[in-house]
């Protein structure tokens, strides 16, 4: 085998880079409770962790207006709410349970 036939052998085909996808994203609460204030924390640290600024997050407390969780169906908080294009998910409770968000946003989970 000549020098040159094995030289494009081992070359890697340059694929380009995959944009990635931006989240839009509401989490419905219910003022200051415990598991209203647990879904914020649990929702920052998931979003600095894992979508390293791929995101944008609207607070909407349900308590000072509750028109949007109508717009939405949302009749529990806390729920978070995930637009990726036309594909909707939506998480109930504090968040805690990162691998159920990490589905939802469909980027795997943890233990991966």
């Amino acid at each position: 085998m000549s020098a040159r036939a094995g030289k494009g052998q081992n070359r890697k085909a340059k694929r380009p880079a995959e944009k990635p996808v931006f989240y839009e994203m509401r989490l419905f609460v219910a003022g200051e409770e415990p598991n209203s204030v647990l879904a914020k924390a649990s929702l920052t640290r998931i979003c600095s962790a894992h979508l390293e600024g791929h995101c944008h997050v609207e607070i909407v407390d349900v308590l000072k207006d509750f028109r949007p969780a109508l717009q939405e169906n949302i009749l529990v908080t806390p729920a978070l709410v995930i637009h990726r294009g036309q594909a909707r998910s939506v998480v109930f409770g504090n968040l805690t349970n990162v691998d159920r968000v990490l589905t939802a946003l469909n980027i795997g989970s943890e233990s991966s």
